[in-house]
């Protein structure tokens, strides 16, 4: 059985990883996934093992609009490890030229929020082969035009038993083991 006290504290570490990780470059390659890397000091070489419960996430999006359309993405996370997740979730980037943006499906256990274009949810235990799904819809501006451009990425962090969530110090020294898998999915507008 998870604690929902360790969930909340890696929570808050992980939206304190998905702040700093909404930085993307504008010249994010559609095609391929980048891997970002927490920032480590130069000097430190240690290898991060990947997670025990690792997430894969199909994301289903319309590639075509008229201005002023609805753009809506269905994201799939599946568990693919051995272990349940301790802490799961989908962080985001929505189009630019959104008159507005809505979470309109997800499961009662995920918790979501969305600030101007930047999208975090956070899942609750996922069981192995097991899966959670999120709709979100993004309503565009009638003068938006060219191509709408979401970015989303997925994390999965493990917390071992018997670690002290509360205390701030043991969790600066946890090997978060996180990988955040950036996509672009571009939607044509059409006149």
């Amino acid at each position: 059985m998870r604690r929902h006290l360790s969930a909340l504290a890696a929570l808050t570490l992980a939206g304190s990883l998905a702040g700093a990780s909404l930085a993307i470059p504008a010249s994010a390659d559609t095609a391929a996934a980048t891997t970002a890397v927490t920032a480590a000091p130069a000097s430190a070489t240690k290898a991060v093992a990947a997670p025990q419960s690792p997430l894969y996430t199909r994301v289903v999006w319309n590639k075509a609009v008229r201005r002023g359309g609805v753009i809506t993405y269905s994201l799939k996370s599946t568990n693919k490890g051995e272990w349940p997740t301790d802490l799961a979730g989908v962080f985001g980037q929505l189009p630019k030229g959104a008159s507005k943006a809505r979470v309109v499906g997800k499961a009662s256990s995920t918790y979501c929020g969305l600030s101007g274009r930047d999208l975090f949810c956070v899942f609750d235990t996922l069981k192995p082969n097991r899966s959670t799904t999120l709709k979100i819809r993004v309503w565009l501006k009638k003068s938006t035009k060219g191509t709408a451009v979401a970015q989303f990425a997925h994390f999965s962090v493990d917390v071992p038993e018997g670690v002290d969530v509360t205390n701030e110090e043991e969790l600066d020294k946890l090997d978060l083991q996180n990988q955040l898998n950036y996509r672009a999915f571009k939607t044509k507008i059409l006149r």
